[in-house]
């Protein structure tokens, strides 16, 4: 043990309290980075003092500290380090796009949001996921998938594909949407069904936005349909009528 105003020694017991120090130090890096940006703060204010105190008693810039103004010093410098080194953890996460948040400085979250600068979406039809997955691999759209906090699979991409994956994301909700005219007028519907019967043609009324429309089976558009429907009957006009 040291005496009461002796030079400061690296000794084997000084080690072994630094090392306990230094593993302190590491724990609150991860467990308790904020504590440890404040102990840093007060680290390096207790150096400061430290070094002064030593200085004006040895009249010198360089003078040795005292027994105990040693471990203080050295105990401080770690947790100074410490400090710095969760500042450059959270620099370097902030650089990879990562948030940082008071809960998760430092340790990994399981249900990130998605990286800066990219867009993620989420269908709860499995059919439709799977729609625009294979959709972005055809047109040849680089996206991701990851799994969110709340246990669902995002897929998402760059800003740069952002215009085109909007597209298809378009063209994959159309994909569920049957093909079908509204009319205005209840005359209209009822003659539209007749000829679709005349043709041999199945329909069938789905609602859609609170309204009902008919829909067939047949692979022509709805415009493809409307013109055939005009051309039957010269006297319906096409404005009577809502697409």
């Amino acid at each position: 043990m040291s005496q009461p105003g002796a030079t400061f020694l690296l000794d084997r017991q000084g080690l072994a309290f630094l090392a306990v120090i230094a593993l302190l130090t590491l724990a609150m890096v991860f467990l308790a980075p904020f504590a440890l940006f404040a102990l840093g703060g007060l680290g390096a204010l207790l150096l400061l003092v430290l070094w002064l105190k030593a200085a004006i008693r040895a009249r010198k810039v360089l003078a040795p500290f005292g027994a105990v103004e040693g471990a203080i010093a050295l105990s401080s410098l770690l947790v100074v380090i410490g400090a710095a080194a969760v500042s450059g953890v959270m620099v370097a996460r902030l650089g990879l796009g990562e948030a940082v948040s008071l809960g998760g400085m430092l340790l990994p979250s399981l249900g990130k949001g998605p990286p800066a600068g990219q867009r993620s979406v989420w269908y709860s039809d499995p059919q439709m996921q799977q729609r625009l997955k294979d959709e972005l691999a055809k047109a040849g759209i680089p996206f991701t998938t990851r799994a969110g906090a709340d246990g669902k699979e995002y897929i998402g991409w760059s800003q740069e594909h952002d215009a085109a994956a909007e597209k298809i994301q378009q063209k994959v909700r159309d994909a569920d949407i049957p093909l079908g005219i509204h009319f205005g007028s209840a005359e209209f519907h009822e003659e539209f069904i007749a000829w679709l019967a005349r043709q041999n043609i199945k329909s069938a009324i789905v609602q859609r936005d609170g309204k009902d429309y008919v829909t067939w089976d047949d692979p022509r558009s709805s415009k493809e349909m409307m013109d055939a429907f005009i051309a039957a009957r010269p006297g319906c006009l096409k404005t009577k009528a809502k697409c």
